[in-house]
């Protein structure tokens, strides 16, 4: 064949071919037929191989996409037990199915978006069916929660958590790390029962972070930041509502990022910075102009509420509030003027 492809050329022979030439010559044309076979082999072995990987994919990814569509059955049972064990099966199947973790999370925080009364109803029935999907809530934030800190052997940190408009009456998000992604409590309501709360403490807010309590309500109970490091990111309270809740953030760390407060409304409870150092977060209460929508955000109300940032540790880096006169609610430092916070 390498003959005719080279377009038969004449060959000249010096003589008659010895028995060891067209032995030779055996060999070497032995060898080509043995070589093309190799490569032939070799061929057919690696697209066998690919088939079978691809078929072992396709079944590796069924096998996944089942266990998701039990799981997302089990949340929506009418049982509050098979709801349980769906939240369960759900977080698992974000720890092993790292490709699709995303949606795996986003169904869990589409659960706790589903509407739920804050507030147990008063007849006996419904108020027990009420206790136990607050349970079932309450089992999917602790499931959340837990993957968010370090020591977490699955880590969820850096992803999307969506909690737009859901009610929050009890989590621990103790020693939390956000750092990326956006995590959203927009229109969230955070009402506490007795002696039940909302934690924070300890959880870092780290740069590429978006934490958002827009439009959020804290109406009653207790919300905790205490001892957060807000060391990057950017959390936004901007038109929250604090009509009853008592909001900690005792021992905070603001030393960069960004956090606002503007629109806020304190209309009761207490927003409390006792031990907080602020060294470098841009803290800011005050009006701010939206440059993009060519907007201005106006500053927080202070109609009845307390926010107490009389008993700072560090205040090198205060807030910033906007405000030609301190109104009632407003406690500062020692010696600190409304006029050296604007």
């Amino acid at each position: 064949m390498l003959w005719l492809l080279l377009g038969a050329p004449r060959l000249h022979v010096t003589g008659p071919l010895k028995p060891g030439d067209m032995y030779d010559g055996i060999k070497i044309a032995l060898a080509i037929v043995a070589g093309a076979g190799g490569v032939v082999a070799l061929v057919v072995s690696y697209r066998r191989q690919h088939l079978n990987e691809v078929s072992e994919e396709r079944e590796h990814g069924k096998f996944f996409t089942d266990r998701f569509g039990a799981a997302a059955d089990q949340l929506g049972a009418d049982q509050p037990a098979a709801r349980m064990a769906g939240a369960y099966a759900m977080a698992r199947l974000a720890d092993e199915w790292r490709q699709e973790r995303q949606t795996c999370i986003d169904v869990l925080c589409g659960y706790l978006r589903m509407p739920h009364a804050p507030d147990p109803p008063a007849d006996e029935p419904a108020c027990t069916a009420w206790q136990r999907e607050r349970e079932i809530r309450k089992t999917v934030l602790r499931l959340i929660c837990a993957h968010l800190r370090d020591d977490s052997p699955e880590s969820w940190q850096g992803y999307d958590l969506d909690f737009t408009g859901a009610v929050v009456d009890e989590a621990d998000f103790r020693g939390a790390r956000f750092t990326g992604g956006d995590i959203i409590f927009i229109k969230a309501l955070f009402v506490g029962h007795d002696r039940e709360q909302v934690i924070f403490d300890e959880v870092e807010f780290a740069d590429g972070s978006y934490a958002y309590f827009r439009l959020a309500e804290f109406r009653s109970g207790s919300v905790r930041f205490d001892r957060a490091v807000f060391s990057g990111g950017w959390v936004t309270f901007d038109s929250a509502r604090f009509t009853g809740a008592r909001v900690n953030f005792r021992d905070a760390a603001f030393s960069a990022g960004e956090i606002r407060f503007e629109d806020a409304e304190f209309s009761a409870g207490l927003v409390d910075f006792t031990g907080s150092t602020f060294t470098g977060t841009l803290v800011d209460f005050g009006e701010h102009r939206l440059e993009n929508l060519h907007v201005t955000a106006p500053s927080a109300r202070f109609t009845g509420g307390t926010v107490d940032l009389s008993r700072t540790a560090a205040f090198t880096h205060p807030p910033r509030f906007g405000l030609r006169t301190a109104p009632e609610g407003l406690l500062l430092p020692p010696g600190t003027q409304l006029s050296d916070l604007s």
